[in-house]
């Protein structure tokens, strides 16, 4: 199994503090963002990793190289960063998935625990959901849930049966690969600034994408300062 690390964004949510670094290498605590990703990945076994990169990537190949040597990395650069969404450097990684992936936001910081229930779960394509969450953050992404499937995601999701959604996808190699197939068809439209969950809305009756439920494990995407403040004071239950 392969990780593959979304981190082509500008952060600019996060103004000034990432004008001159990406938001992966923000500190929370004494440790860069992605630094706790990919320790908690590497624990869970993944030597092996897809890194997306936009106008930040000799940054972050200098950190990667320094603090952890031995990993290896294939570093996908979206050049067209200033001008796309995500959905464009997912579709970058399609000639390097060989193997059932975790695929994970660059910006999400978590428990561990959050990450082992992941791997080990019966299901070979599943997704975070926080189920006990009755009011979810209005600017994260959150998942519709009906007979036991996630049939749409988005950040515009809301109702009774809303709930929010960690972007870390555990997806069977068919499965992404599928997911993949419709982002290109879509890029080929020219719908580049769209979230790739957007692509998926339109096919989920194609694959299976099972909500893997949990409750009191930490996980928050860091969009903005007050993320960020929010996840400094977590931190020590993550570390």
């Amino acid at each position: 199994m392969k990780a593959i690390i979304l981190n082509s964004g500008r952060g600019t949510r996060l103004y000034p503090m990432t004008r001159y670094r990406p938001k992966a290498l923000l500190n929370i605590d004494s440790k860069p963002l992605l630094g706790y990703q990919l320790e908690m990945l590497i624990d869970c076994g993944f030597n092996s990793f897809i890194l997306t990169t936009g106008p930040f990537g000799n940054q972050i190949k200098s950190y990667v190289k320094k603090q952890y040597p031995d990993v290896r990395i294939t570093y996908v650069k979206n050049q067209k960063y200033r001008t796309t969404n995500y959905i464009y450097s997912m579709w970058l990684t399609r000639e390097f998935v060989d193997d059932d992936i975790i695929l994970m936001h660059g910006d999400l910081f978590f428990e561990k625990q959050l990450l082992v229930n992941l791997v080990n779960s019966e299901y070979p394509t599943c997704v975070p959901v926080k189920k006990s969450v009755m009011s979810p953050p209005e600017k994260d992404f959150k998942a519709i849930i009906k007979n036991g499937a996630i049939i749409r995601i988005g950040v515009d999701c809301f109702g009774e049966n809303a709930y929010f959604l960690a972007p870390m996808y555990k997806l069977s190699k068919f499965d992404y690969l599928k997911w993949l197939t419709a982002i290109e068809n879509a890029i080929k439209q020219r719908k580049t600034k769209i979230y790739a969950e957007t692509v998926f809305n339109t096919m989920s009756d194609k694959f299976l994408l099972h909500p893997l439920y949990f409750d009191n494990e930490i996980c928050l995407e860091i969009d903005t300062k007050q993320d960020l403040k929010q996840a400094q004071k977590l931190v020590r239950k993550v570390a």
